[in-house]
């Protein structure tokens, strides 16, 4: 859920947050940490990328399902990471209103 705001309530906003982050630099912190891609899904998707050969080495037929699946699901959480990249750089001066 995004909340929009008027224009001038989000200036007031955006300088409440930004005195928060002076007075508080632990705030400042984990709200930066807000705009970043969770590393976690880049490693999922390495690991899974990783397991696909194994799969396909002592999977047999089915081995080979579970690589082409864990291949697609490694790519996805990949473009996933990159779209939450983009979006959270495209408004770097808007706070997130979910704090």
């Amino acid at each position: 859920m995004t909340a929009v705001l008027k224009p001038e309530d989000q200036q007031t906003f955006a300088s409440l947050i930004a005195q928060l982050q002076i007075d508080d630099p632990a705030f400042g912190k984990r709200t930066e940490r807000l705009n970043r891609p969770p590393a976690r899904w880049a490693i999922l998707a390495v690991a899974l990328w990783a397991v696909a050969p194994i799969c396909i080495i002592f999977g047999g037929w089915t081995g080979v399902i579970e690589a082409v699946l864990a291949v697609c699901y490694g790519t996805h959480l990949l473009r996933k990471r990159q779209r939450w990249a983009a979006a959270a750089s495209s408004t770097p001066d808007q706070p997130s209103a979910a704090l």
